[in-house]
C-alpha cells in the first residue's frame, strides 16, 4: 500500500487531521467589564471574566471553560492594578521580571523590544511551552501609572499556524473606554 493511500485511509477511519480546522473568520466586538474595554471575539468562541481584588481576567476561548474547566485555544488579559503595593515593584519592573523568568523556562521563538503605546509601554514574547505555542503581550503603565497587563494567546503547536492570524487580529484591544471616566 502507498504512503498517501495510507495517509487516506487514516483521514477518513479518524477524520480531518486537527491542523486542517479553518481559522474563525466572522468576529464580534466584546465588552471587557468592568473597564469597557473592547476586543475582537470569533463569533463562535466563550467569553469569561475572572475579577479578584485589584486583579481583572477576561478570557476568550474556543472552548466553553464554565466550571472551571480548561481551554486549549484562547486569549487570557489579567491586568494588575496597584502593582507595587501588591509585589513591591514598579509595574515595568513587575513585567520586566516576568519575561525574564520566562526566558529561563521556556523556549523562546521571538521577542520584542519596547513600544509606546500611549497609556502604556509594551513588549511581547512568544514561546513554546511543551505542547502550547504562546504569544505574550505584556504591558506596563506610562508616566507612573501603577497597572501591569498580561495578554496570554495560544494553542498547540500544531494548531499554531491556524490560530495565529485571529490571535493576531484580537490583540489590538482596548483595556480602558477611556469616555467613561472624568476629563
Amino acid at each position: 500500500m502507498h504512503l498517501k493511500t495510507l495517509f487516506a485511509l487514516i483521514i477518513l477511519m479518524v477524520g480531518t487531521p486537527a491542523f486542517a480546522e479553518p481559522p474563525p473568520t466572522e468576529f464580534v466586538m466584546q465588552s471587557l467589564e468592568p473597564t469597557g474595554g473592547k476586543m475582537l471575539r470569533p463569533k463562535s468562541w466563550f467569553y469569561s471574566e475572572g475579577h479578584r481584588g485589584s486583579m481583572y481576567m477576561w478570557t476568550l476561548s474556543r472552548e466553553d471553560i464554565t466550571g472551571n474547566r480548561p481551554y486549549t485555544t484562547g486569549v487570557r488579559v489579567q491586568t494588575f492594578v496597584g502593582v507595587k503595593k501588591g509585589t513591591g515593584k514598579t509595574a515595568k519592573e513587575f513585567i520586566l521580571d516576568f519575561v525574564a523568568a520566562k526566558k529561563k523556562s521556556a523556549q523562546v521563538i521571538h521577542t520584542c523590544a519596547e513600544q509606546d503605546q500611549g497609556l502604556f509601554n509594551r513588549v511581547c514574547l512568544e514561546t513554546v511551552e511543551g505542547p502550547h505555542h504562546i504569544l505574550y503581550s505584556l504591558f506596563w503603565g506610562s508616566d507612573g501609572m501603577d497597572i501591569a497587563v498580561v495578554s496570554i494567546a495560544g494553542t498547540t503547536k500544531e494548531l499554531w499556524e491556524t490560530f495565529a492570524p485571529t490571535f493576531q487580529k484580537m490583540g489590538d484591544f482596548e483595556l480602558i473606554d477611556m469616555d467613561r471616566f472624568p476629563k
